[in-house]
């Protein structure tokens, strides 16, 4: 629901990253419009339930820059660059942990599904969100729950066709089971989210009502290469409209060194009844402080 990418004036980044506490999602009567509520909320999830509670476990500050290329048909696509800012701390001394993200994205259409000046390929502010989430220690063997919240906030609602006409909060759960000696299997992780627009900042706009859920899971493969299954795309459901949008995603990532990682992955529809797009691919690049 929930960090990367860079393409505007660093000044500008700095401030949005700094100055936002979280997105929001537009409804999109209009078909012009770069994304609809559902499809924000689809594409901007939150990165990989393993990293979190490892990094929170080292106390670790880190930064991702995601790039993502969504194909709309028609020789049509949508591209967003989104930085992700995380920051990991204890929260007491139970052994509890929290981290909290800070994303902002750019994003830009072409192609004639995108005319009357919704294309053209240049980049453009959209939404920033704030992210809170605390997991518990150990409830069980290798078992730990989570819970927090995701803030949505449209810092680019002067051009609705790349940013949220809404603002939005959306309340999260999660749980992680991560055993120690089940071969290349090394976590599952199940989140659930609920995100819900509560002040239009548009006339046209629809407050939204979104399910999501990320039925996640990790592969160790090598000693520095993992997989993770539906991690940055996850299930997708409109409460307004009930229709569903269940992606097949994958993505690789590679650790070079102690503060350097890339990611690769992919996602296409099984079930788009509430449409994003026909198939996407994603990367990151990961910073360890």
């Amino acid at each position: 629901m929930s960090l990367l990418s860079f393409k505007s004036a660093p000044a500008a980044l700095v401030f949005l990253l700094t100055a936002a506490h979280c997105l929001a999602q537009q409804t999109a009567n209009d078909q012009s419009v770069a994304q609809s509520d559902d499809e924000l909320i689809a594409n901007e999830s939150r990165a990989q339930a393993d990293d979190e509670l490892f990094f929170a476990s080292k106390r670790k500050t880190w930064l991702e820059v995601w790039g993502f290329h969504n194909a709309q048909g028609h020789d049509s696509a949508s591209n967003t660059i989104q930085p992700r800012l995380y920051h990991s701390f204890a929260l007491g001394r139970s052994g509890a942990q929290a981290i909290t993200r800070l994303d902002t994205s750019f994003n830009s259409n072409s192609g004639p599904k995108y005319g009357n000046g919704g294309g053209g390929g240049e980049f453009n502010p959209g939404n920033t969100r704030w992210t809170l989430a605390a997991f518990t220690p150990e409830v069980a063997e290798n078992l730990t729950f989570g819970g927090g919240f995701r803030m949505v906030m449209p810092t680019g609602y002067n051009n609705t066709r790349y940013s949220s006409a809404q603002w939005a909060i959306g309340p999260q759960l999660a749980m992680t089971y991560a055993p120690k000696n089940a071969g290349a299997f090394t976590f599952f992780s199940p989140l659930v989210r609920y995100m819900m627009g509560t002040t239009s900042v548009a006339s046209n706009a629809t407050l939204m009502r979104t399910l999501e859920l990320y039925p996640t899971l990790g592969f160790q493969l090598t000693p520095k290469l993992k997989l993770a299954m539906w991690d940055e795309t996850g299930i997708v459901q409109s409460q307004r409209t009930g229709k569903w949008f269940v992606p097949i995603d994958a993505m690789l990532t590679y650790s070079f060194d102690k503060h350097w990682g890339a990611s690769v992955g992919s996602s296409a529809p099984v079930i788009n009844e509430n449409f994003s797009y026909f198939w996407n691919a994603y990367g990151r690049v990961i910073y360890i402080f």
